[in-house]
């Protein structure tokens, strides 16, 4: 993923956000979810990602994947025998997202994203902490740390605020 790329999915990234503002969206993890896939689906066009589909809760299996992790969301070509070579091609975001989550579930959250990037190739994980004004990236040490980028979505007046944070080396 080039930083044009990653510039131009993070900003649409960030409309999508904008876009979730019913109450009820914050009040669930499943139910933000659903909102953001629909509004992430409108912005898909714009990353110019050929053949890329948005899926969620796509179960990762130990045999074909080398991992059992269930990503919230992940933004993928899905894989085929005769397009592709390995299960890392084709990968563009994979997400998790939680409801006010405390540090240590989003440390699990973050050593799951950075195991989706060593495995499987995604170039960008994306952590989103719904109803909250942190997102604990500051706490993570472990690997990948450029590839991660996190969020935290709060509901103001009916409008959506959003902070974005990145680790630091």
């Amino acid at each position: 993923m080039t930083n044009i790329e990653k510039t131009t999915f993070l900003a649409g990234l960030e409309r999508a956000l904008t876009k979730v503002t019913n109450p009820r969206f914050f009040e669930t993890e499943r139910g933000y979810q659903g909102a953001l896939i629909a509004a992430l689906q409108e912005e898909l066009a714009s990353f110019n990602w050929e053949k890329a589909i948005i899926e969620q809760e796509y179960q990762k299996r130990i045999r074909e994947h080398g991992i059992r992790v269930r990503p919230d969301i992940i933004i993928h070509v899905p894989f085929a025998n005769d397009e592709h070579n390995t299960r890392g091609e084709g990968n563009f975001v994979v997400f998790e997202l939680k409801l006010n989550a405390n540090e240590s579930s989003a440390l699990v959250d973050y050593a799951n994203l950075s195991a989706m990037c060593s495995l499987l190739n995604y170039p960008l994980a994306v952590f989103i902490n719904i109803n909250s004004n942190q997102t604990h990236i500051d706490k993570y040490e472990g690997e990948n740390k450029h590839k991660l980028v996190s969020y935290s979505v709060n509901l103001s007046e009916d409008q959506a605020v959003i902070s974005k944070s990145v680790a630091t080396a």
